[in-house]
Formats: structure tokens, C-alpha cells, sequence
């Protein structure tokens, strides 16, 4: 799968087994991964809707290092 999907906040999983994925950005539902159906549809040009889920966000701020934590 690719990571960029996986990281995105429009990216679901449907509950439809024929077509498991999906992207709230583009409204599409696939059997492949979101980013590759747009980029077929798009000659080649990659996903322009990515925006990164916020957890993604907020986890690479975390310093696991820091006292507080533990």
C-alpha cells in the first residue's frame, strides 16, 4: 500500500470487499490504491489532494526522550 494513502486524512477503507479503498478527496472507491487510480486518471501526475492526517502531525512533534513522559 502506499504510504502516502495510508498518511492521508482522506484516505478510508470501504466495507465493500470488491473495492476496499477509498478517498474522500476524489470520491473514488478501488481495488487498487487511491493515489494510482489518480495518477492513471491524470497522466502521470501524481495526487494533488495529500494532506497529512493530523495524528501524523502530532506524532512527530512527541520527544519520547523528554522526562515527562516517564
Amino acid at each position: 500500500m502506499s504510504a502516502k494513502c495510508r498518511n492521508c486524512q482522506h484516505f478510508y477503507i470501504t466495507y465493500d470487499p470488491k473495492t476496499p479503498n477509498g478517498c474522500k478527496a476524489y470520491q473514488i472507491q478501488s481495488q487498487a490504491i487511491p493515489s494510482q487510480v489518480v495518477k492513471r486518471a491524470n497522466n502521470g501526475q501524481e495526487c494533488l489532494g495529500f494532506k497529512a492526517k493530523a495524528s501524523q502531525a502530532a506524532q512527530k512533534k512527541l520527544d519520547l526522550n523528554d522526562d515527562r513522559y516517564w
